[in-house]
Formats: C-alpha cells, structure tokens, sequence
C-alpha cells in the first residue's frame, strides 16, 4: 500500500516558485496537460466518504505521447494535510474503463483539466499546477510505504514549504475537485 503524502498551497507566481525549486536543487522533468475524470456511484458515495475514483489521461507536452491510469484515493488520513492512500495503474483504454464503470452504474463528473509543471528532488516531487477555474497551486508530495514514514515525511514538506515562502496556515485541505464543485454550487 502506498500512502501519498502531500501539502497544496495556492501561488500567486508560478514561473518564481519554479525558480526557488530550481534553486534547491529541483531538476525540471515533465509538462504535461492531465485531464481527470472523477466518478460518482448512487451505492458509493465518494464524498461523504472523502475518497476518489478517477480516470487520468495524460499528455506530455514535449513529447505529445499520451498514456492513462486510474486511480482510487481513500479517505485523508489528518485534517493538516492532503495525505491519503493512493492506488494507482496504468491503462490501456481510457476510453473502454469509463464506458466499463458507466455500464456498473458509475456516473462521470465533468473533467477537471490542468497543466501540470513536474519538478523532482530525490524522493520529494513538487507538481506546479494551472488548473482551469482555479488558478496556480503548488503541489509537494513524497510517496511513502507506510503509515510511521508520514510524520518524517510531512516535516520534510514543511520544512519545503517554509523555504518557498509558505507556511502550513497557506495549506488546502480541499481537492480541486470539491473546489470546481463549491465554485459551481
């Protein structure tokens, strides 16, 4: 089981928080467009139980290959930060799983489409994000095995973040997802 554990903050200045990364030792790798379709069942409520079904389509920018996975996040794990577990495959068809989970009586939301900046430092990856109807974000995630590297992990983020010009009262708590929804609402 892999646990992502991972802080957001809202940005006001993407191409200046490129530029701190890349001054600790953050190593530019993917720009891509990430079109996300999220699920909803009458017999799952993936709401109230805090958790996602999604279908990731992926376009890299630079290559313009494609590929697509989907994904199941559980329920967070702390009110401080976007930690949850995450399960995650890559796909074939995108096409063909939407249709499949349609047919079991799952319902797609309408896709959520960003531009997504990846930057790695070892094992911490920061995700520079544009999302359409939202704004710039600024993702810091580390992939963990369990549940005792989270702490570690998060201070490590913290510690990050600090650096970057943010402290954890800048974090968000919320998906981009159930922020589109409450703008829509």
């Amino acid at each position: 089981m892999s646990i992502e554990v991972e802080l957001k903050v809202k940005i006001l200045n993407k191409e200046e928080i490129i530029n701190k990364l890349e001054n600790l030792n953050f190593i530019k790798s993917s720009l891509v467009v990430e079109t996300d379709t999220y699920f909803t069942s009458s017999y799952h409520d993936f709401i109230s139980l805090d958790e996602a079904l999604r279908i990731r389509n992926v376009l890299n920018k630079s290559t313009n290959e494609t590929n697509s996975v989907i994904t199941y996040k559980g329920a967070k794990l702390d009110n401080i930060s976007m930690s949850r577990k995450e399960l995650e495959t890559e796909i074939k068809d995108s096409n063909i799983v939407k249709e499949i989970l349609e047919n079991i009586g799952f319902t797609a939301v309408p896709p959520l489409i960003k531009e997504r900046q990846y930057l790695k430092n070892n094992n911490v990856t920061a995700c520079v994000d544009t999302v359409k109807g939202l704004g710039d974000y600024l993702e810091l995630e580390i992939i963990v095995e369990n549940n005792s590297e989270k702490e570690k992990s998060l201070e490590v983020l913290e510690s990050l973040l600090l650096k970057l010009g943010y402290s954890m009262k800048n974090t968000i708590n919320t998906s981009y997802l159930s922020m589109l929804m409450n703008i829509s609402e």
